[in-house]
């Protein structure tokens, strides 16, 4: 299962996005099974970690992609 940037593309560990109008790297995107839902772990801008649990194949929580880790094209 995963999460999803607002735009419905799939949140992958790597990659660059927008959060709360600050750059943030994904770190892991972890599945919780017991209650269906996705760890989001993120570094912000000063290298502090940062967790957000969303839904499971939901989008619309603030995450906007930048651009995508391993030099995927978006």
């Amino acid at each position: 299962m995963c999460g999803f940037y607002d735009d419905k593309q799939k949140i992958k560990q790597g990659d660059t996005a927008l959060y709360k109008n600050k750059q943030v790297t994904i770190q892991t995107a972890t599945h919780i099974k017991q209650n269906k839902t996705m760890d989001i772990v993120f570094l912000d801008e000063n290298n502090q970690e940062n967790k957000v649990n969303i839904p499971y194949m939901t989008a619309g929580f603030g995450f906007e992609l930048i651009k995508r880790g391993n030099n995927e094209k978006i």
